[in-house]
């Protein structure tokens, strides 16, 4: 160690393909630095640590950019090039730091290990694929999808042909302006989906539109940039033949799709249900997509083309799909991407883009914004022909220009190859990063889906007409849901005269898919992993169907998406089938001894925001086991299933009195009515006499309805807060399930401000929060009315849906 020499290695320059290129010369034994910093070394002269250093400082910086970025809904991928393009341009201000951090000799390695990287990423990408989305494009996407590549291009390729005549610039720069329009007319799928994923709009109608025609962009770009390529390469040296390799890309395709395909999908039908991937099966595919990443590099394309291309044959979803992307995303995106985007910041040089280049760079800028133009308006006056609504053919245009790190990708590896200038690699970049986060920006905060929502009939329990169907949609997160649904079903009493249909929405997380889902049972088979489960749900759904004959119509669909954005498939098809009570499970399950089992914190998520949008009303249902248990209506016991419900008044009171009136003429069900009151009146409360006649008239109409039923009703006062908790313990013993609703009246304001000031779930207000905890045993459904908003507008009023 004592007799290392001072200098590591030494750079200069060597006559190149194109231009004169920079060689390193490194002594062969510089890779372990071996604790030689005990002896007067540098540490990060040697090729792992100054690795390990580089990527210890890129995860920081892109992370503290992103956690800066953050409020302006910025990307993970885009803060990490922002970061990493600040972070160099500050480097390069002090040269020592620049070359005692990234110098010449280390960059070789960073930019291996990146690449590697980059072809784990795009792996994982095309894993997240769902191929049968293109046979689900309909000849419009496709016609949008063709032009919102080629319209821009060739507008752009029409304005440069007069440019020589009218100012003069190298010959170089006017080579490269056509590979910047080509480039700038891209638009790939997987920055497309990682935009709407990001924002939540994944699996509205926007995001479907988006994802079918970015899907039919991206073909049709490489394909188009994949020929051009190669006639291009071929045309430079005479001695390589452009139809010979063509024919080798397509055979190695054709080999991908017939040979490997079918091998991956017997691996992944060989997994028993429920079971995970077995290591075995991960090794051989991670060696299989290495050799794809080599035989790609063999044939003339990046590494990263046969990546993509493997990733597409890997069944998408649970179990394959998904257990590769936990494996491999984690460490590819959060380490080794941002070393990608470290060395393509290296390359962004603001400084080319004044002095004597600054014509070519006012020419290129003109070429990046027309091209941007021509896209935006193809996509717009496009989607407008096809009958998108103004806002959303406005922002399906903004979504259409948005780019992502296979874009940044492609600009770094035309750099590489001197296709084009450092000042147009520069702008695309620069372009890219402002285009796509005003975009995010302006998506996230003036974009609402929820705006569809709204509509001028609300549906609901109590304006539900005797002699039409109840149409009541149901939500099933796991099977363990499907007892308590059934038997819920049953206590609503289905009969020839008032008959029920059912929407069963068997809703699934996204995992190791790049789209969503929203298919009718009949499509199962596209979907491997919810077969099983799906066919037991339908088993459990026919044997009800057929104890009622005839007074049940049920219809199951299969939704597959982010727990964020899980709620636009839920209210979209409560609109479309007009549904009058949405029910969904609480987010909590408990065990035999009353102990909380398992919690799911993204079902929570989903009952927030279909209590806040939907418009229709809306029933938690918190089943402890007197529901779908041996306690259940179908049991055919000799008990009565007895049923509470407290009345404070306001909307969601009358709903659920609504709900419990059908309920109570069910032959073994019995029923309570409370009829709970404040002992003194705030004066400070103004008392609503029109909400107080349309309680009074709900309580007259739910004792007509019920006449010779089993049911009872009692008066109760309650002073405050204390003694409805005392009340609520006194009615557990002869109760199977309460029904409340989830807010009340003023006098039922007055009574439950001391419960809500400590509630812990306040989506179900604050005696559904009380009556959830341990000291109940019974289950509990919490109503909500979904209010109405009274728009004046010209001097009528109208009534919409929130």
């Amino acid at each position: 160690m004592a007799h290392l020499p001072a200098i590591i290695s030494s750079e200069g320059y060597v006559e190149g393909v194109n231009e004169p290129e920079q060689m390193i010369c490194q002594y062969l034994h510089s890779t372990n630095s071996m604790g030689c910093s005990w002896f007067g070394c540098d540490v990060s002269a040697f090729s792992l640590p100054l690795l390990m250093l580089q990527l210890s400082i890129i995860f920081f910086v892109s992370h503290t950019f992103f956690f800066i970025l953050k409020p302006l809904r910025q990307s993970i991928l885009s803060c990490q090039l922002i970061g990493c393009i600040v972070f160099i341009w500050f480097v390069r201000l002090d040269k020592n730091l620049l070359n005692q951090l990234f110098p010449e000799s280390g960059k070789l390695v960073l930019d291996t290990v990146a690449n590697f990287g980059f072809l784990l990423h795009v792996f994982i990408v095309g894993v997240q694929i769902d191929t049968n989305i293109l046979k689900s494009v309909q000849r419009h996407m496709v016609l949008m999808g063709c032009m919102s590549f080629f319209v821009p291009y060739i507008v752009c390729c029409l304005c440069l042909m007069p440019l020589n005549n009218m100012v003069t610039i190298d010959d170089f720069s006017s080579n490269t302006l056509p590979f910047v329009a080509a480039l700038t007319s891209l638009t790939t799928f997987p920055a497309v989906t990682n935009t709407l994923l990001d924002l939540n709009l994944l699996n509205c109608d926007l995001g479907r539109l988006s994802c079918s025609t970015a899907l039919v962009t991206d073909v049709c770009s490489y394909v188009t940039i994949l020929a051009l390529s190669t006639i291009g390469v071929a045309l430079e040296r005479s001695d390589w033949k452009p139809m010979e390799n063509i024919l080798w890309i397509a055979c190695f395709l054709l080999t991908i799709c017939y040979v490997l395909r079918p091998f991956v999908l017997w691996m992944a039908r060989r997994i028993p249900e429920g079971q995970q991937i077995k290591e075995s099966q991960f090794l051989v595919v991670l060696v299989a997509l290495l050799l794809c990443g080599f035989l790609s590099e063999c044939l003339g394309q990046n590494a990263s083309f046969g990546g993509f291309t493997m990733g597409i044959c890997v069944p998408d979803g649970p179990p394959f799909g998904s257990a590769l992307v936990n494996r491999i995303d984690w460490m590819a995106t959060t380490i080794l991407v941002p070393a990608k985007f470290a060395i393509c910041a290296f390359k962004v040089n603001l400084k080319s883009l004044v002095g004597d280049k600054v014509l070519a760079s006012l020419i290129t800028e003109g070429v990046i914004s027309i091209a941007y133009l021509a896209k935006f308006t193809c996509n717009f006056l496009l989607a407008m022909y096809f009958n998108v609504s103004l806002q959303d053919a406005f922002h399906f245009a903004m979504i259409m220009c948005t780019k992502g790190i296979i874009d940044v990708s492609a600009y770094s590896l035309i750099r590489s190859s001197h296709a084009v200038t450092e000042q147009a690699y520069s702008l695309l970049i620069l372009n890219m990063l402002i285009v796509t986060g005003s975009t995010r920006l302006l998506l996230g905060h003036f974009y609402d889906p929820s705006t569809r929502y709204r509509t001028y009939k609300r549906n609901s329990i109590l304006e539900c007409e005797s002699d039409d169907y109840l149409r009541m949609l149901v939500c099933i997160h796991n099977e363990e849901d499907v007892p308590s649904i059934i038997n819920l079903l049953e206590a609503s009493n289905p009969t020839k005269h008032q008959r029920i249909e059912v929407i069963s929405m068997n809703l699934q997380q996204l995992q190791g898919r790049a789209s969503a889902i929203l298919v009718p049972s009949s499509h199962v088979e596209k979907i491997p992993s919810a077969q099983t489960r799906m066919l037991q749900i339908i088993k459990a759904y026919n044997y009800f169907i057929e104890r009622k004959k005839g007074s049940v119509v049920v219809e199951h669909l299969i939704a597959m998406a982010p727990y964020g954005s899980m709620h636009e498939d839920i209210i979209t098809i409560a609109i479309n089938k007009c549904a009058n009570i949405i029910i969904v499970p609480f987010h909590k399950r408990w065990a035999i001894d009353g102990t909380i089992e398992a919690t799911f914190p993204g079902i929570r998520t989903v009952n927030y925001k279909i209590m806040e949008k939907a418009p229709c009303s809306i029933g938690i249902l918190v089943d402890r086991g007197q529901i779908g248990g041996p306690k259940s209506v179908l049991t055919g016991r000799t008990k009565m299933f007895r049923i509470t419900q407290l009345f404070l008044g306001g909307a969601d009171d009358r709903e659920a009195l609504a709900y419990s009136s059908r309920m109570a003429q069910h032959p073994h069900i019995s029923l309570l009515l409370v009829l709970l009151k404040p002992q003194y009146m705030d004066m400070e409360l103004t008392p609503d006499l029109y909400e107080k006649k349309l309680d009074a008239e709900m309580i007259d109409r739910f004792r007509v309805e019920c006449k010779g039923r089993d049911i009872f009703i009692q008066q109760q006062v309650a002073k405050d807060a204390v003694e409805i908790v005392q009340l609520l313990r006194a009615m557990e013993k002869g109760c199977d399930l309460f029904i409340v609703g989830r807010e009340h009246g003023y006098s039922g304001s007055q009574l439950t401000y001391g419960i809500s000031e400590w509630s812990e779930c306040p989506e179900l207000g604050g005696i559904g929060d009380l009556l959830t905890t341990s000291d109940f045993q019974f289950s509990v459904l919490v109503v909500q009315q979904q209010p109405v908003d009274t728009v004046d507008f010209a001097g009528e009023k109208f009534a919409f849906g929130k």
